[in-house]
């Protein structure tokens, strides 16, 4: 069942072009998700005068971070209704990446097909966000497999320029860039392409999208592969370094990229020599530019040992028995339930914290007082499906706290067992996916 997000800022226009949607699939039976924060529920009214379309509201919450339970619920409630399609509209706040990670990880995973995530901008207001705003502005933009300029009868001629200047400025580039009034965009644009998202080959060696040569000695190779390849970050990062050493037979000149990881999803670059690694929104595909000065047989050999950091089906499975604690330099801490059991300040029930969970858990901060932990740093927490967080500050995660026991047995996988992470929104940072995380199996501190 095709699944489509429709995203973009607070103000950009998502409901108008959910029911621009709804318009043109008259006849069609089509299922909308709407997460509205509060309890007006707005969206959701607005939607409803466009029934006899299905509306499941999820209130109080963003379902990319401190609700994706009830998002999934709701999503496996609508499948099971049988939809033509299903639409997605996150409140303006939320991190799109976060909600393709939690289909991609879901229950329901296999029942739907993720169409092209829409991700909106009002081109008049592109400065209008800062500090922390700015960078979930740029975040959301950074996922966007089509980005919309939308309410461009109110925007003057010199600010769409700009807009088209910027939008061509983006690396990742989307599929599309498109502009409208009103939301109101073409079905056949929002679908794949040919070669793109769920359209790329599922095995064997990644394709080059073009390869080349330019008259001044340089070559040049684009490097395509599934959103489901994903890279060993050591072997990846070896590669670099034999890259970067010119142990290809040619000095690396230039190198984007962005790889999945199993420690979450890396934009790296090389330039001058110079290694810089960060994360990235994109969930489209992984994917490298290289360019180098010499000739295709240098770019043979980086396509080779970059295919040989990608990780074979039997590197994937984590077990989730224990959590593997990597606290750099060799140093790695494996860490049991009866180690979580002996640790002091146990909350015995979480639902004084945290209303509707139930269970034991043990303090973050227990943990990393008991290893001797520095509590600087990021954290980046994997679960044992391959799902791996944004990096999250140190002091943010020993908020938390690390559920390990159900009515005094060991948590079950069914409740996010054996071991699920927990934050509380009072932790003062921005929590993405990492406030809620199940079946926990590795800890990789930075």
């Amino acid at each position: 069942i095709p699944l489509q997000i429709v995203s973009g800022f607070l103000g950009a226009g998502k409901t108008s072009a959910i029911l621009a949607q709804l318009e043109q699939d008259r006849g069609r039976r089509v299922a909308v998700i709407v997460n509205d924060f509060g309890e007006a529920s707005l969206d959701e009214l607005t939607l409803r005068e466009g029934e006899p379309f299905r509306i499941t509201s999820i209130a109080g919450g963003c379902v990319c971070c401190t609700a994706p339970e009830g998002f999934v619920d709701a999503l496996g409630a609508v499948l099971d209704g049988e939809p033509d399609r299903v639409l997605i509209e996150p409140t303006g706040l939320a991190r799109p990446q976060d909600l393709i990670d939690t289909v991609r990880r879901s229950p329901h995973a296999e029942r739907v097909e993720l169409a092209p995530l829409v991700v909106l901008v009002d081109p008049a207001r592109l400065d209008e966000p800062t500090g922390a705003a700015a960078e979930l502005f740029a975040e959301q933009v950074g996922a966007a497999d089509i980005l919309v300029a939308n309410r461009t009868d109110l925007c003057p001629a010199d600010a769409l320029e700009r807009f088209e200047r910027w939008a061509a400025e983006l690396w990742p580039a989307p599929l599309a860039v498109l502009r409208t009034t009103h939301g109101r965009l073409d079905p056949a644009a929002l679908a794949w392409p040919d070669g793109a998202g769920v359209r790329l080959p599922r095995a064997g060696r990644a394709e080059p999208h073009h390869h080349g040569h330019s008259t001044a000695g340089f070559a040049a190779r684009s490097l395509c592969w599934p959103p489901d390849a994903l890279f060993s970050r050591e072997r990846l990062s070896g590669a670099l370094e034999r890259l970067v050493a010119g142990e290809a037979g040619a000095k690396l000149a230039r190198l984007k990229g962005i790889f999945r990881t199993q420690e979450g999803v890396l934009r790296i670059e090389v330039a001058g020599g110079t290694r810089d690694e960060r994360p990235s929104a994109h969930r489209r595909d992984s994917r490298v530019d290289l360019i180098v000065e010499g000739d295709d047989a240098a770019l043979e050999r980086a396509g080779d040992w970059l295919e040989a950091a990608l990780l074979g089906e039997h590197e994937r499975q984590l077990s989730t028995e224990r959590i593997e604690l990597v606290a750099g330099a060799g140093r790695v801490h494996l860490i049991d339930r009866e180690m979580l059991l002996a640790l002091p300040e146990p909350l015995a029930d979480v639902s004084q914290v945290f209303p509707n969970r139930a269970g034991s858990a043990a303090r973050v901060r227990e943990l990393w007082r008991a290893l001797a932990l520095p509590d600087d740093g990021q954290v980046i927490v994997v679960a044992g499906d391959g799902f791996a967080s944004e990096p999250v500050p140190t002091e943010t995660l020993c908020c938390g706290v690390l559920l390990h026991t159900l009515d005094g047995v060991p948590l079950p996988a069914a409740k996010g067992g054996p071991f699920r992470l927990l934050i509380p929104e009072r932790a003062g940072a921005p929590l993405g996916a990492c406030a809620n995380v199940k079946g926990v199996a590795k800890l990789v501190l930075r």
